[in-house]
């Protein structure tokens, strides 16, 4: 455990990527404190030992009671389906907390956001919402690390559907997988001194393989079929049943479609250790607890 006096602010720490880091915060050493819409959803998630205020992100007072008196912020956001719901979330809201923290004399703000991501490539609702969202974090003034992640393998399960795990689109570029597990160790040890302020760094994991290969390892022996299904194909059927989560989703595939990475992590794995876990050692663990 790290010898430390900081308490930590988690926006988004009942979600699949906060969880783990708000988990690994308590674990180290720091006071958490979660802002959620549902403390008692949030106490059956993660237990006993966490400073729960309620509150949203899109209400002033919740937001600067949940900041006061801590020494940072962990941002860890999901917006969409809509336009209006991912400007809500990846840049209006992202942009409140860093303006409410610099008030606030909060020491620092750390966001999750996508490697993927420029100018350049701001081709997709979410992808221009991030944009402006880094770029709000930067103007701010508040001391910053920007988390560029490659894909979590923690995303492979929402792709199944019963017995068949869908491959959405020509997927040809290779991906550095990473454990969440390794990604919250990253965060937290960013905490702990002053090299990674006010830089974007990249976080990818040990190994790369394209998602049609994170797949095969995936569905390995559990019975799943991998069933590959064109981007157009999916916006189509988004359309004719109104589903915007699948419309969504087909827009983001696209976009991944032509984007791989163009990053590098050397300058976070030196800084803050290289992630360790390997995607066929993820799938092993995962069995083993879900065999439990």
């Amino acid at each position: 455990m790290i010898n430390t006096t900081q308490r930590i602010l988690v926006i988004g720490g009942t979600g699949m990527l906060g969880k783990p880091v708000a988990e690994r915060f308590k674990a180290d050493g720091f006071t958490v404190r979660l802002l959620v819409r549902d403390p008692d959803k949030a106490r059956r998630m993660l237990g006993e030992g966490y400073e729960i205020i309620r509150g949203d992100v899109n209400h002033a007072d919740s937001l600067h009671a949940a900041l006061a008196n801590v020494d940072g912020v962990h941002i860890s956001l999901k917006g969409g389906p809509t336009e209006a719901d991912f400007d809500r979330m990846d840049h209006l809201a992202t942009r409140e907390i860093a303006l409410a923290a610099r008030e606030r004399g909060v020491g620092r703000v750390t966001l999750l956001s996508a490697y993927a991501l420029s100018e350049k490539k701001a081709d997709t609702p979410e992808s221009r919402s991030k944009v402006k969202g880094e770029a709000a974090l930067r103007a701010s003034g508040v001391p910053y690390t920007i988390f560029r992640c490659s894909w979590f393998m923690e995303s492979l399960p929402l792709f199944v559907q019963g017995k068949s795990m869908s491959l959405i689109g020509n997927q040809v570029h290779p991906l550095h997988w990473i454990a969440s597990e390794d990604y919250a160790g990253m965060v937290s040890k960013s905490y702990l001194t002053d090299k990674t302020l006010n830089k974007e760094l990249y976080i990818f994991g040990p190994e790369a393989y394209t998602m049609g290969q994170a797949m095969k390892i995936y569905t390995e022996g559990v019975g799943i079929k991998v069933a590959p299904i064109s981007t157009w194909m999916l916006s189509l059927m988004g359309r004719l049943t109104f589903n915007t989560e699948w419309k969504s989703t087909a827009v983001l595939m696209k976009h991944y479609e032509k984007w791989g990475e163009d990053g590098s992590p050397e300058e976070a794995n030196r800084l803050l250790g290289a992630p360790k876990m390997t995607l066929k050692e993820w799938c092993t663990q995962k069995r083993n607890s879900s065999s439990e």
